[in-house]
């Protein structure tokens, strides 16, 4: 980390163009904030960044990157998955481990290994 805190993306796709919700994040884009500044809209000691998107064919989608406090469950690493009202998907992701983590758009490779390994076993589960 540098400076005194965090160092997390803050952006919104619903007011900023350089935070695309359907497109690859540009990190060059962005210039980090220091969670514990006063640029930071919500100060805190981790990064989130949360998708939400719309059910139906019609449907929207929206990214946040901002800094945290504290997050639903106590637990400020890794992501979380739930419907909201109207059956809106969310998923909200927790990190901390390096400046500018919620800058990616990658599926974390531990996530990755654990779907893998359940669909083998289901897929064992079901053959024999």
């Amino acid at each position: 980390m540098t400076g005194y805190g965090m160092q997390c993306y803050q952006c919104d796709s619903n007011e900023d163009k350089s935070c695309p919700s359907s497109e690859t994040f540009d990190t060059t884009l962005n210039a980090l904030v220091d969670c514990a500044g006063f640029e930071a809209k919500v100060p805190g000691t981790f990064c989130m960044k949360i998708v939400q998107r719309s059910p139906g064919w019609n449907g929207w989608e929206k990214v946040t990157r901002r800094c945290g406090s504290r997050s639903d469950l106590g637990v400020a690493w890794g992501c979380r998955f739930s419907y909201e009202d109207m059956g809106t998907f969310k998923e909200i992701c927790y990190c901390q481990d390096a400046d500018g983590c919620n800058g990616s758009q990658k599926i974390n490779k531990s996530f990755l290994l654990i779907l893998i390994t359940a669909l083998l076993q289901i897929i064992i589960y079901l053959h024999f």
